[in-house]
């Protein structure tokens, strides 16, 4: 692919770009309570009977993949676009890894910060880019894959799910992952 998110090559970007997704990650977001169910299933098959409990599980995996990506990012690309968004990624998950804790402790319930296998292997994936493929676009194809993917499952769980406070959760992360402020 071309195009500024796919350079290793240093570049000014407007500031706007730095604070929010690239349109191509922020297109196509749409997803039903289907598609919250079938994530669920593959992703977090043990508490898949559970609903909060899988919400919390898969907010986890989240949470844990966009820090560890997102600092592979900035420490081994050069592209001033990639820095940018990876160190936005970093905040934004940082504080929402506290949001997440700070819930999980006031329905009194365990979460275990701990990658599932989907985004374990979009992790392992990063840390050993193919050759000939700049790490910088595979950080971003990642990234469109799991904010993608990820926004239905908390959509769902926002509109949806049977615990309130995380409910609440859900509904302040999906601006996070839209990238709006």
């Amino acid at each position: 692919m071309e195009g500024p998110f796919f350079n290793d090559q240093p570049q000014i970007a407007e500031k706007s770009s730095l604070h929010r997704a690239p349109a191509a990650l922020r297109s196509g977001r749409r997803r039903g309570l289907l598609a919250f169910l079938l994530l669920m299933l593959v992703a977090v098959p043990a508490a898949a009977a559970d609903p909060t409990q899988a919400l919390l599980a898969h907010a986890a995996a989240v949470n844990r993949f966009q820090l560890a990506g997102s600092q592979l990012a900035l420490r081994k690309t050069q592209s001033a676009v990639v820095h940018g968004f990876a160190h936005q990624m970093v905040l934004d998950y940082s504080v929402a890894g506290m949001q997440l804790r700070q819930a999980a402790a006031d329905v009194k319930l365990p979460l275990h910060d701990a990658l599932d296998e989907p985004h374990k292997a979009l992790l392992d994936g990063l840390t050993h880019t193919a050759p000939g493929k700049t790490l910088s676009k595979a950080y971003l194809e990642a990234e469109e894959k799991v904010l993608r993917d990820d926004l239905a499952v908390f959509e769902a769980y926002a509109q949806g799910g049977d615990n309130e406070r995380l409910k609440i959760f859900a509904q302040e992360m999906v601006p996070v992952m839209k990238g709006q402020p």
